[in-house]
């Protein structure tokens, strides 16, 4: 590994210590977790059982494995796309660029979505906009076991990845998954005639916005919505209530510094009650509830 060679062979203990300092002098973020994430994934093993194996050394095969995929990572390719994985709701989702590399604050839409869902006192009926890998959707469907409905979006690239994530997780009985652009509804799909929730992870960073060099990796459209972010929110938000039951949830994540004017476009349909904001793991405004009126 590189030009600093241990004292003795090259253990799982000194190979993540090694990692962590490169990786860190490389500006990767949380260096030490993609190293373990990397060897774990050459390994064949998981990460909390590199604990107990800090003292064995990897064959020469793993270790030159292990130091193509790090000096990947110090190029800031995305661990998830070079182990082809990532967990999301304590469920591991196959990933690859086609889609947006889940991520933690998108689980607001999740418990939000099963919170409404488990309240309705019968089966319930979602649509999950933006579907990208199928996170949203499927993690939602494995906490409602009575949840029907279907997920969307516009690359037929991240429409084959969700599709395979709902196989690997056995809901594609209760999901169809779809190419469609946003809230157009697919052709056979029209006997799903009403929704009890929409939730909708859209691309809303800004053109001109500075993106940290690893997320230049995943897909542009599934990133950028125009000079203010706004260009895929703003038409999802005025068709919501043509979708909705009354009652039903329009469950949208939306970008930093973005939540007054999404609350005004809400406002302006005239269709929702006073939106609700939903605030992220790190007290970032992040998402809005709004429930369609009578």
């Amino acid at each position: 590994m590189g030009t600093e060679q241990p004292a003795g062979p090259w253990t799982v203990l000194k190979l993540l210590d090694w990692t962590r300092s490169y990786l860190e002098r490389a500006g990767v973020d949380a260096p030490r977790l993609a190293g373990e994430t990397l060897l774990a994934h050459v390994l064949a093993c998981q990460r909390i059982d590199l604990y107990a194996r800090f003292d064995s050394t990897p064959t020469p095969q793993q270790l030159a494995a292990y130091r193509e995929f790090v000096r990947r990572v110090s190029e800031h390719e995305p661990v998830a796309y070079l182990v082809g994985e990532k967990e999301f709701y304590s469920l591991t989702f196959h990933v690859t660029p086609a889609v947006l590399i889940p991520r933690p604050e998108t689980e607001i839409l999740v418990s939000e979505a099963v919170n409404h869902l488990q309240g309705l006192g019968r089966p319930g009926v979602m649509w999950d906009v933006c579907t990208g890998s199928g996170c949203v959707g499927i993690a939602t469907a494995m906490q409602v076991d009575d949840l029907t409905g279907l997920a969307t979006d516009v690359s037929e690239g991240a429409v084959a990845v969700a599709q395979e994530n709902a196989e690997r997780h056995g809901v594609t009985d209760r999901l169809r998954f779809r190419v469609a652009d946003l809230l157009n509804k697919p052709a056979d799909c029209r006997d799903l005639s009403a929704f009890d929730v929409i939730t909708t992870n859209p691309p809303y960073v800004t053109n001109g916005e500075p993106i940290a060099e690893s997320v230049k990796r995943e897909p542009t459209e599934a990133l950028r919505a125009g000079p203010n972010g706004l260009d895929v929110i703003r038409p999802l938000i005025a068709a919501a209530p043509d979708h909705l039951n009354i009652g039903g949830v329009l469950i949208l994540e939306f970008g930093i510094l973005q939540g007054e004017a999404v609350c005004d476009l809400l406002d302006a349909v005239e269709q929702f009650d006073d939106p609700r904001v939903i605030r992220d793991h790190q007290d970032l405004d992040r998402a809005v509830v709004a429930t369609r009126l009578s």
